[in-house]
């Protein structure tokens, strides 16, 4: 389907993009929590991992663009065939739909929706499945909520 090159190349300017706009968004987060009693901006963290994903984003970028492939990739291709394609295209939907979502409606609607998107866009249909995922998202929800008082909800 897309070589190696192209696909990381194009995905290269996807992350870097995606981590501008990230940052952007983290310069109106509030000072509050354990960052704010050390003296650091609550941006300070996502910024800086923000920061260094681009940086590994535009390091691989470079390697494609001067070697023309990266890590013994040569000739490989990204998906195999239509399905994996389907997959990895509806799950950039489930992402780009549970961000907004989260942008909207808040942590919770978010959260309930990712991982049985995730498990759908991914053709799994397992029930066991869909019940260990919502189950971690609740142990997710309820440790940083309630046993690191982030303000998720």
């Amino acid at each position: 389907m897309f070589s190696q090159r192209v696909a990381n190349l194009v995905f290269v300017v996807i992350v870097v993009s995606a981590c501008g706009y990230f940052a952007w968004v983290a310069e109106g987060f509030t000072t509050s929590g354990l960052l704010a009693s050390a003296g650091l901006p609550s941006k300070f963290f996502p910024q800086l991992m923000l920061g260094l994903t681009a940086i590994c984003a535009v390091i691989v970028g470079y390697g494609y663009l001067t070697h023309g492939a990266v890590g013994g990739d040569d000739g490989e291709t990204v998906f195999e065939d239509a399905k994996e394609a389907r997959q990895g295209l509806l799950m950039l939907v489930v992402a780009v739909a549970c961000y907004t979502i989260w942008r909207n409606y808040g942590f919770l609607p978010m959260a309930l929706l990712l991982g049985p998107l995730s498990l759908l866009a991914m053709g799994v249909f397992k029930p066991a499945y869909y019940i260990v995922v919502l189950a971690l998202t609740a142990a997710v929800t309820l440790i940083f909520t309630y046993g690191l008082k982030v303000g998720l909800i």
